[in-house]
């Protein structure tokens, strides 16, 4: 797992407030990924995979494999627990892993929402060209492409496959963007973006992807300060306090037959 946000030079992106690059990583024969039971509160989580397969399962009820050009959405709202696993069929063979896991942190009045899942399968994710180039967005809007995941608040996440001859001109007025470059070395306008880095925009000029590889773009409106401690985002101090209380003492709901073992509370 590569960290890219938060960062001590730059805590969010509009509402983007972690993003993890998972991998790529090959898998051996009789390994898997197994991450237990833990909570959320005050974002909604978004997995994006390039490569393998990980199964969600959630207090909600959700139980959902997720696939290469998937999008899981889940929002934690006033509180929700999750698991993520290898899917059983896949532990007994060398697989590869590759994706992207954000938290958008949720704005401010509806922080404490109802949790929630949706899903959105490959086939379902708008795509363009651009030459040889393409865009695909999975969450929110840009290059005149509507994801069917519209997000809590006016964002985007989108995935640019670049081709030397054919950059890509950044279709967003979005007020914060990023890009996260994952192969290749790529360029916004005349600056490098080496792989496994995050470059964020100077959204008052214009922007275009250049290079060879795969890159992220992901971004929008700010949703004001969030306080992160573990896994609960919330603008109220208070209510992460409370989160931690709830866990210890099992007060959040609990996933259907996946609930043991579950994380303890970092002390």
């Amino acid at each position: 797992m590569r960290r890219l946000l938060p960062y001590r030079a730059r805590r969010m992106v509009g509402p983007f407030i972690y993003a993890d690059i998972i991998g790529p990583e090959t898998l051996a024969p009789g390994s898997g990924i197994d991450v237990d039971a833990h909570p959320h509160i005050g974002l909604s989580t978004v997995t994006y995979l390039f490569d393998g397969r990980i199964v969600h399962r959630d207090s909600i009820g959700a139980v959902q494999a997720i696939e290469p050009g998937a999008v899981n959405w889940m929002t934690a709202g006033s509180g929700v627990t999750h698991t993520e696993r290898s899917h059983s069929d896949d532990r007994t063979r060398s697989r590869a892993l590759h994706g992207l896991q954000t938290w958008v942190a949720l704005p401010t009045g509806v922080e404490d929402t109802e949790a929630s899942f949706q899903h959105a399968a490959a086939a379902d994710i708008p795509t363009d060209t651009v030459g040889q180039s393409s865009v695909r967005v999975a969450v929110g809007s840009g290059w005149g492409l509507d994801s069917p995941v519209v997000g809590s608040s006016p964002l985007i996440l989108a995935q640019v496959e670049l081709h030397d001859r054919d950059p890509v001109p950044i279709a967003s007025e979005l007020p914060e963007l990023g890009v996260i470059a994952l192969t290749g070395d790529l360029r916004v306008n005349d600056d490098t973006v080496t792989s496994g880095q995050l470059a964020v925009l100077e959204t008052s000029a214009a922007a275009t992807l250049g290079g060879s590889g795969t890159a992220i773009v992901l971004g929008g409106e700010p949703v004001g300060k969030r306080h992160i401690w573990w896994n609960f985002v919330h603008s109220d101090p208070d209510r992460i306090e409370q989160a931690k209380a709830d866990w210890t003492d099992q007060r959040f709901p609990l996933v259907p037959g996946d609930h043991e073992p579950f994380v303890r509370l970092p002390t």
